[in-house]
């Protein structure tokens, strides 16, 4: 027995287990403490300062005193020439998995703990995580490549044939690379974001989500569409949630036999209207002028300003325009045009033919 509880074997067991042991007592308490602070914050509403500290701790500080703990322990043994390359490949895979394991959940808490500040940016939080996963899967490749090195096989040999197989790998996903490139161009120029409306071609939509390989658009019938990065970076794409104020383009016509003051009028007519708004403060009347003489009216053209990218907003301004324009012409004795054509007869006389009804005035955007 004594022979037994001096074996350097027995003295490296029970320090593992008694030392794994009060590691999980740790993590079970620090798990459970890290739930009570995360109801807390979230009823709350306000950031706990020393949350993220746990975290830390129970995530990234308990495996690394595990790996320190199972070192000691070996080193207390005094292996065979066998057994020792057998411990040491088992050491170097366990030490390999935590480490990594521990750069991403510090690269995890160090984002989360950046977007947790009121200061932060927090619709770049969803563009960022793609890139983090990203990020992360290149840190266990290169942690498999260091321990393919520590284990003795030929790194340069087999990253040469990753070479090889890479620009293979690349020609036969042309497609893949050029949305993932195509990702880092919309992170890095943000021609939009999250929650902007687009129009490109012929669609129009809300962006939901900007994934590494596709994004996603929530168009104005109803359904997600789904897009290649590389699709619409090379698409001209309009983003009416960077549009500070809506320009808007307006024309009218008038019957010829408008009397001459009542034409000059109109313009002032207009500006008054535009002026008098009530929908949204602050619309702007640029201009508006007697701009043409039509094949069957008097055109005039208008532009005005509307302060707000809402397309809501922009109609019913439009509207209530539109329905004090109609008032005020009907006051005013001053007639809409619509198409007609004069018939003139051999004998001189003329007749009026009325062909259609005019449609609404035209509205540019």
């Amino acid at each position: 027995m004594q022979t037994l509880l001096e074996s350097e074997y027995l003295k490296a067991l029970l320090v593992i287990v008694i030392g794994s042991l009060i590691l999980l007592l740790v993590n079970f308490i620090l798990k459970r403490r890290i739930k009570k602070l995360e109801a807390k914050q979230e009823q709350a509403g306000k950031r706990i300062s020393h949350l993220n500290f746990l975290r830390f701790f129970q995530r990234i500080a308990v495996p690394l005193a595990f790996l320190g703990l199972l070192t000691i322990a070996i080193d207390m043994v005094a292996f065979n020439e066998q057994i020792q390359n057998i411990v040491k490949i088992g050491l170097s895979i366990i030490m390999t998995f935590i480490i990594v394991r521990s750069l991403n959940k510090t690269m995890e808490l160090a984002f989360s703990r950046y977007f947790e500040h009121d200061w932060a940016n927090h619709d770049r939080e969803k563009n960022l995580k793609p890139l983090l996963s990203l990020v992360k899967f290149i840190f266990w490749i290169i942690g498999i490549i260091f321990l393919m090195a520590n284990l003795g096989i030929d790194v340069t040999a087999a990253l040469a044939g990753l070479g090889v197989g890479g620009i293979a790998v690349a020609i036969a996903a042309q497609g893949i690379l050029g949305d993932l490139f195509s990702y880092f161009v919309i992170f890095f120029d943000k021609p939009f974001a999250l929650g902007d409306f687009i129009v490109f071609g012929d669609k129009a939509g809300v962006i939901e989500r900007i994934g590494i390989k596709s994004t996603r658009i929530r168009v104005l019938s109803g359904e997600l569409l789904i897009m290649a990065n590389s699709d619409l970076t090379s698409a001209r794409v309009h983003n009416y949630k960077q549009m500070l104020r809506r320009r808007v383009v307006f024309k009218v016509g008038v019957v010829y036999e408008t009397p001459a003051d009542k034409v000059e009028k109109i313009p002032t007519i207009i500006k008054d209207i535009i002026a008098s708004v009530q929908t949204i403060e602050g619309v702007i009347c640029d201009r508006s002028h007697f701009s043409a003489f039509g094949d069957f009216s008097l055109n005039f053209e208008t532009v005005y300003y509307v302060p707000s990218s809402d397309y809501a907003i922009y109609m019913d301004t439009q509207q209530e325009i539109y329905q004090k324009l109609f008032r005020a012409f009907k006051k005013e004795g001053i007639g809409f045009a619509y198409p007609t054509q004069l018939v003139y007869t051999k004998s001189g006389a003329t007749s009026s033919v009325e062909t259609e009804v005019v449609p609404p005035p035209q509205i540019t955007k």
